[in-house]
């Protein structure tokens, strides 16, 4: 494992690991972001196992076209780049997915674990300027009970 030094220059980019692996990044397509892999794949490799989870198997299309949903699902809400997006989710293809989502409106993830309640859940919503939260039907009653503490999450649409 090696550790690279963090780029001084502003660029956001490592300078020795673009050296060690610069034709990566030169795609013809423009700049490659983890928000633009998924719809990478899913053209050039449509049928190609993306994800197996449990009994569920999506290939690259399939799972784009997903994500390509819930994205835009986000986007109707008002949710839009730099927005802090929570989940209380357990393990499960939907975590995935939001994860996708998320990086495709370069909004950002905020997961918090589906073991917090009550006070705990609702302090670290509201330190970290959520302002959207997905979760689980299982976490309805929960959430609904800490609601009036979550002054930055919109009402249900």
């Amino acid at each position: 494992m090696e550790i690279f030094p963090r780029d001084e220059s502003g660029s956001g980019r490592c300078p020795q690991l673009r050296a060690r692996h610069g034709a990566a990044f030169q795609t013809g397509e423009g700049d490659v972001n983890l928000g633009s892999l998924l719809t990478r794949n899913s053209r050039y490799r449509p049928d190609h196992a993306a994800v197996v989870f449990e009994p569920n198997r999506l290939n690259f299309l399939d799972l784009n076209r997903r994500v390509n949903r819930l994205a835009n699902a986000l986007l109707n809400l008002g949710v839009g780049k730099g927005d802090k997006i929570a989940t209380v989710l357990p393990n499960c293809l939907e975590l995935l997915e939001v994860y996708w989502a998320v990086a495709k409106i370069s909004a950002v993830v905020v997961p918090l674990s589906p073991l917090l309640r009550g006070r705990a859940l609702s302090n670290l919503v509201a330190d970290s300027e959520a302002t959207t939260v997905i979760a689980s039907s299982c976490f309805v009653e929960m959430l609904d009970a800490i609601k009036p503490d979550l002054r930055g999450i919109a009402a249900d649409g």
